[in-house]
């Protein structure tokens, strides 16, 4: 009875919780949450420090698999392309040849005087086992080409699917006060 009175007093103090995951595993990369039932794992380029690129993909209840690939990069203008234009690329894999890459734009937007596009991958090779990863874009787009390390990719995703399965709140801000 002691306990749950402390529990309880404890809970009645804590005028907010919140609950936001930020990982960052051995291999350097990045799990986050996104919204509410999505958590963003995500790596950054190793080729350029001036376009930093990202590769990514989410994990979202309630199914908690890894989805949804997406890359970021930057260009010096937002003129070049709109939500859902479609835009063909390379995406080199290991040392396989070079395959179809396929990219929807969702949305983009400004950040220190570049613009950064937010790309959904349509086609794509596999790269769930791979150790690097290479995005090449035609010379005539503004965007620039650009590599991952993605070693420990499949322990990334291992450990984001396991939070997603666990009981802990993705993010969440809520005053205790106003549940009471």
């Amino acid at each position: 009875m002691k306990r749950k009175a402390l529990t309880l007093i404890t809970l009645l103090l804590t005028p907010y919780i919140q609950s936001n995951i930020d990982i960052t595993t051995l291999s350097d990369w990045d799990i986050n949450d996104f919204d509410e039932e999505t958590l963003l794992v995500a790596k950054s380029s190793d080729t350029s420090t001036a376009w930093k690129s990202i590769l990514a993909f989410s994990v979202s209840r309630p199914n908690c698999v890894s989805t949804q690939p997406i890359i970021m990069v930057r260009s010096k203008s937002s003129t070049n392309y709109s939500n859902g234009d479609i835009v063909l690329a390379e995406m080199k894999v290991d040392k396989n040849k070079p395959a179809l890459l396929k990219l929807e734009q969702e949305f983009g937007f400004e950040d220190d005087g570049e613009y950064v596009h937010w790309f959904k991958l349509l086609k794509f090779p596999s790269f769930e086992s791979s150790n690097r990863v290479e995005i090449k874009f035609k010379s005539q787009t503004p965007l620039k080409s650009f590599a991952v390390n993605t070693t420990g990719i499949r322990k990334a995703s291992y450990v984001a699917e396991q939070v997603c399965n666990s009981p802990v709140t993705i993010q969440q801000t809520v005053s205790r006060l106003e549940k009471i």
